[in-house]
């Protein structure tokens, strides 16, 4: 069964491109036209992955990433962006994002990340599935407790909310407790080998995952 691919720019010569271009590689898409039409998409419609715009009237690329974290926290996202400061690319990953294009970007670069994004999602996903033989496993670290089964983190005795990757980070750290990581092994571990950005995004990540735990 194909994947489905929400597609969101209130700019229609991208919106269509990019839609083609992911129908090409086999996926299904849903487009909506603005914040207004994605909110809506959101709250009705089941995706794998979504491309947002961030620039746009309605709910803002930011906003609809924060709507589609409050509803799940595993769906790859990705936030398509002629702002290249590096503020906002820490926001997004701040709310929630997997992944931060500038504009002008190829669509086949896009494409790129898409699989990846994918991939490496399905990996921890089947990995925390068959972390035990039967089913279910656990792993506790002091008051940390994660459960690789449903993928749920408690602190304390209080369940944090955490994005995919804030969770696969936390995972493969805490199945290697003595190992020290370099900021490009967690990147390659997590973002996946042929991840296009920097490793810069990884101390995002780390320092939200911080926040949430400590």
């Amino acid at each position: 069964m194909a994947q489905t691919i929400l597609v969101v720019d209130d700019d229609a010569s991208i919106r269509d491109a990019v839609s083609f271009y992911m129908r090409r590689e086999g996926y299904d898409v849903l487009q909506a036209k603005d914040g207004q039409a994605a909110m809506e998409v959101i709250t009705t419609e089941s995706f794998d992955l979504a491309v947002l715009d961030i620039m746009m009237e309605g709910y803002n690329g930011f906003e609809l990433c924060s709507a589609i974290r409050d509803r799940n926290q595993t769906v790859p996202i990705i936030l398509l962006s002629a702002k290249r400061d590096l503020i906002d690319k820490s926001l997004g990953f701040k709310l929630g994002a997997d992944d931060y294009i500038t504009k002008p970007f190829e669509p086949a670069e896009l494409v790129m990340r898409v699989n990846s994004c994918l991939r490496r999602s399905h990996a921890f996903a089947e990995k925390s599935e068959g972390a035990n033989g039967d089913g279910g496993s656990t792993i506790i670290l002091g008051d940390l407790s994660i459960d690789t089964q449903t993928r749920q983190v408690t602190a304390r005795g209080e369940r944090l909310e955490l994005t995919a990757k804030e969770y696969n980070i936390l995972l493969l750290l805490a199945e290697r407790p003595n190992i020290v990581f370099t900021r490009q092994q967690i990147l390659d571990a997590v973002w996946g080998y042929d991840y296009y950005g920097t490793n810069g995004v990884v101390a995002v990540f780390i320092r939200k995952l911080r926040e949430k735990i400590e």
